[in-house]
């Protein structure tokens, strides 16, 4: 036991962070990320306004006669965060890697143990209590660890996925968890580790008839699955309808309607962080400073914001892409597509669901939405996607070095 332990002390502590890995650290990509979770201190604090008669003049004076506990909780989550990354890329992602079965292991026995948790908001078992009123979802964190246990699988195989059999091994390793997490139950967080999966499946270059195959089954059970939702009466069934149909559920489709009609009155410039008469300061968007965030940056600061917000998401999808592609290791690179998976679901399906483009779901906005496991996941993704691009360029670094030394010599 303690020879194991001593192998694993020794093989962290040759794969820690040292000071000349900053000369490799992904500036852009951290800078995006650090302006996007900025601006949402300010939308949460436009969020959870109050109603007011008249405009503040002054920023002091807003400060003053509005509450900021939400907005000053989102910045110590932000800069909890920045700690969680740096602490993630201490160790080389290869050391992760290589403990990834015990990772996982790990997962399912929390996911396992909250179950027994006392119900929490919204009726689920998915929520550990620490504090007053405070809460961690240990499913916000399981999703770093199914990146990196898929990641390890498919970056130790020789060839892609070929069989059906294959498929069916390798996707255990993500049914077991999304069962765990749908017993919660928490629907939303489970379609994320799909996503998650769905996206490695097809970078890993498996075959397209397999990837076919299997959507034809996903359709053949979604259909009895909907008239058995029909027939229990089920509220995500009347989620979906309500998206299908919304003039039919006028008192489910109201957090919808309301959240397009912020949207809308935010006009091109917006209203303002404070101003009269909005949604945000009114409460007629629930969640608004959760799930509902988009509605509220449109609001305040009209379609320009909205479209900056959107064009933020685009640029670090597509750094994040092109980062992937540029990293030779294997493991390296299906890390990356792994959060750029986890980031993808949750920016489309979060925008969809506030313009009605997609049932609601409960899927936060990331870098945005209010939330401390929300924010520490995605702030740990990006450790994991830093610790694999500056590794990657101090090895290719290192490389070039070696034959002009010896041309030298």
């Amino acid at each position: 036991m303690f020879k194991w332990i001593r192998t694993l002390v020794h093989y962290l502590r040759t794969r820690r962070f040292n000071r000349e890995m900053f000369r490799y650290f992904d500036w852009p990509l951290f800078l995006l990320v650090i302006a996007i979770s900025l601006f949402s201190v300010v939308c949460i604090f436009s969020a959870t306004t109050t109603s007011v008669t008249e405009e503040p003049a002054t920023i002091m004076e807003m400060l003053e006669t509005q509450p900021t506990s939400f907005a000053r909780l989102q910045f110590f989550w932000l800069l909890a965060g920045i700690v969680a990354m740096f602490a993630v890329m201490y160790f080389s992602y290869e050391a992760y890697g290589r403990y990834a079965r015990w990772i996982f292991i790990g997962n399912l026995a929390i996911l396992v143990f909250v179950l027994g948790t006392e119900a929490g908001r919204g009726g689920m078992t998915a929520f550990f209590q620490w504090g007053q009123n405070r809460t961690f979802q240990p499913s916000e964190l399981g999703k770093v660890a199914i990146i990196i246990s898929l990641a390890k699988l498919l970056a130790a195989r020789k060839t892609p996925i070929s069989t059906v059999r294959e498929l069916v091994a390798f996707g255990m390793h993500v049914a077991v968890p999304v069962v765990l997490i749908v017993a919660q139950p928490d629907f939303g967080t489970a379609l994320v580790y799909l996503a998650i999966f769905c996206v490695l499946v097809l970078v890993s270059g498996t075959n397209y008839k397999l990837i076919l195959g299997a959507l034809a089954v996903v359709v053949l059970v979604a259909i009895p699955g909907w008239y058995l939702l029909n027939s229990i009466g089920s509220f995500r069934l009347t989620r979906i309808l309500m998206w299908l149909h919304p003039e039919d559920y006028p008192d489910d489709a109201r957090q919808v309607i309301n959240a397009q009609i912020a949207i809308g009155s935010g006009g091109m410039w917006g209203k303002g962080i404070v101003s009269v008469g909005s949604f945000a300061s009114l409460g007629y968007i629930s969640d608004d400073h959760t799930d509902f965030i988009f509605a509220i940056v449109c609001e305040s600061f009209g379609f320009v914001g909205g479209f900056a917000l959107v064009l933020a998401y685009v640029l670090l999808l597509l750094r994040l892409a092109r980062l992937a592609v540029k990293v030779e290791d294997p493991l390296g690179s299906y890390i990356i597509s792994g959060v750029l998976a986890m980031y993808l679901f949750h920016i489309v399906e979060n925008i969809c669901m506030v313009l009605g483009l997609l049932p609601v779901t409960g899927i936060p906005l990331p870098f945005m939405s209010y939330g401390g496991s929300n924010m520490l996941t995605n702030m740990m993704g990006l450790g994991l996607v830093m610790n694999v691009v500056m590794r990657d360029r101090q090895k290719k670094n290192q490389l070039r070095e070696t034959p002009a030394r010896a041309s030298r010599i």
